[in-house]
């Protein structure tokens, strides 16, 4: 018997209907919690698309609409009909919410987090616009858990990157890896049942232990930062690197300029542009590196670096995680103070998932 009740609270628009039909066929009829998804914009054919897909089966959790004074039980999916605003109004009880005068996902997250406490687990799927961000943050409030759809491979990725930004998610999966997650918090160690995804053959999934979940969940989140802010500040390349000894070692990137990985290159420290920026010998925003090189001692790189910023990842127990370094190949005149803003914003989430994971 689980010690503290536990509910699966999901958003999603209706761009990502499929997202939530795959999220369900990985589940198992047995699945140990209830789960209420609200969908923006969701029509009849739709939930008829989630009630009667190829994969429907008795093994698989009932997809039913959400009614006013539900008793929401394990095994079955609720979803709430268009236009109507639900939230809990005690644990497994499920009534309009008729003090909210738009239909918003952020009330239902919220009503999880009053009754559920640490026990509600708050998704958010692809989508378009920001529900279920402020959602998040009060799941957050109550220790609860707080999961997205990796940005990185969402067709509509506004939601989870809103989500993302607002500081307050555990971890950032690929979807096909969400319903092992979701899992894995029943405190099962595998997932036994053979399930179809979007292909005819059956294939067997196997649960990551939970390490392995929270090293991956981690990479994921930090990685999905470094793309959404690459694409922000039109930079050619973000990374994460660390001290190792006599070098600086990169631990996370975007794609190279080169198209080349370059995670676990390891670079002298006295080669190393973050380090130099760490040393206090270089400035942190070098909107034009070569002219920096006029006045400053500036290494050779291994690639053309012709704009750079760095900022440290500091953690809450004082201990330096690593250096966020943006880099372009051609001058950024437009890099300055606010940009770097942001770059410090970047560097403290992810400071924050690497203490919510642990992994310090």
């Amino acid at each position: 018997m689980l010690s503290v009740s536990r509910v699966v609270v999901v958003a999603a628009s209706v761009e990502g209907i499929d997202a939530l039909a795959r999220l369900i066929s990985q589940l198992p009829s047995t699945f140990a919690f209830p789960v209420v998804a609200h969908v923006h914009r969701l029509q009849g054919p739709d939930i008829a698309r989630l009630k009667n897909h190829e994969w429907r089966s008795n093994l698989k959790p009932e997809v039913v609409y959400a009614r006013d004074g539900d008793e929401v039980l394990p095994g079955r999916i609720y979803v709430i009909p268009e236009g109507e605003s639900m939230g809990f109004s005690a644990v497994s009880r499920l009534n309009v919410n008729s003090e909210v005068n738009s239909s918003s996902a952020n009330a239902l997250f919220a009503s999880a987090a009053d009754w559920y406490q640490s026990g509600a687990i708050g998704v958010v799927l692809s989508g378009l616009g920001n529900d279920g961000t402020q959602g998040l943050r009060a799941i957050t409030k109550v220790n609860g858990t707080r999961i997205i759809q990796s940005p990185i491979e969402s067709t509509f990725s506004s939601m989870p990157s809103s989500a993302l930004l607002g500081g307050h998610v555990e971890h950032s999966v690929l979807l096909d890896q969400l319903g092992h997650l979701l899992i894995s918090l029943t405190g099962k160690s595998e997932f036994t049942e053979e399930v179809k995804v979007d292909k005819p053959a059956k294939i067997r999934h196997r649960v990551l232990s939970s390490g392995e979940l929270r090293t991956e969940s981690l990479d994921r989140s930090i990685v999905g930062i470094l793309d959404m802010m690459r694409e922000q500040l039109l930079m050619d390349i973000v990374l994460v690197t660390k001290k190792s000894g006599d070098d600086v070692v990169i631990i996370h990137s975007t794609d190279c300029m080169d198209d080349d990985s370059v995670e676990g290159v390891a670079i002298p420290k006295d080669q190393s542009l973050c380090q130099q920026v760490l040393n206090g010998h270089l400035p942190a925003v070098m909107p034009d590196v070569e002219t920096m090189r006029l006045t400053h001692e500036v290494p050779a790189t291994l690639a053309r670096v012709g704009a750079y910023m760095a900022a440290p990842v500091w953690l809450h127990n004082g201990e330096l995680y690593g250096t966020l370094c943006y880099l372009s190949a051609d001058s950024a005149p437009e890099l300055d103070e606010l940009q770097y803003r942001r770059l410090q914003m970047s560097a403290r989430q992810i400071a924050r998932l690497v203490n919510e994971a642990g992994m310090t």
